[in-house]
Order: C-alpha cells, then structure tokens, then sequence
C-alpha cells in the first residue's frame, strides 16, 4: 500500500473547510481516533461474527470514509457482510480484517502527515 498514490483525497476536504488549516488539522486528529477505533471494531466484530455491531462500527466510519474518497474501505466493509450472512469460513474474514488494518494503518499514516 505504500506507492506514491495516497488513499486519502484531501483536495474536498481543504474546499470543504475552506482551505483552513486549523480545521484541516483538527478534522485529521479526529479522523485518527475514527480510523483507530474502525480497525479494530472491524476485526473484533467481524471474527466475532457479530453482524449488530459489526454493522454500528461501519455505519460510524462510512461519513468520514466518504469525505475522503476511501471507497475501499467501504467496499471492504460491504464485502465482508456477505462473509458474515454467507457464514464464510474464518479464514475468509481474517484476510478481511487484515485487509481493512492495513488500509486503515495507511491512512492513519497519511492523516498524521497532515497534522
């Protein structure tokens, strides 16, 4: 995940905070803690296989998620329902969680940056 590309589109935050860096700046601290506890609701939720607070900790994250152009994320999310409904083997939703951690560990390195 470490490419040149970054996962998050700051361009809509900056306009939709006026180019403000205090704001900037405050939005991704907050984000931080957001991202943090997302990851590791995902993976305790979604091993767990506890689709109610699986379904809360996703809901929580996806307006952030969408503020900063990380569909991946929320696909990832909506994928990993199915394992649940689909009763998919626990491996399937350990890659899944894997997966998210390490989206959510890019980010949070990039939110970091900004801060």
């Amino acid at each position: 995940m470490s490419s040149n590309k970054k996962l998050v589109d700051f361009s809509g935050l900056s306009d939709m905070l006026y180019g403000e860096e205090k704001y900037i700046k405050e939005f991704a601290e907050a984000a931080i803690s957001s991202f943090s506890e997302f990851s590791e609701n995902y993976k305790k939720f979604l091993l767990a296989r506890d689709e109610t607070n699986f379904r809360k900790a996703g809901h929580k994250i996806k307006p952030v998620t969408q503020m900063l152009g990380l569909e991946q994320i929320l696909e990832e999310y909506e994928h990993a329902k199915t394992l649940i409904w689909d009763e998919k083997p626990q491996n399937e939703l350990e890659t899944s969680a894997d997966k998210v951690q390490q989206i959510c560990s890019e980010v949070i390195k990039e939110l970091e940056e900004e801060t």
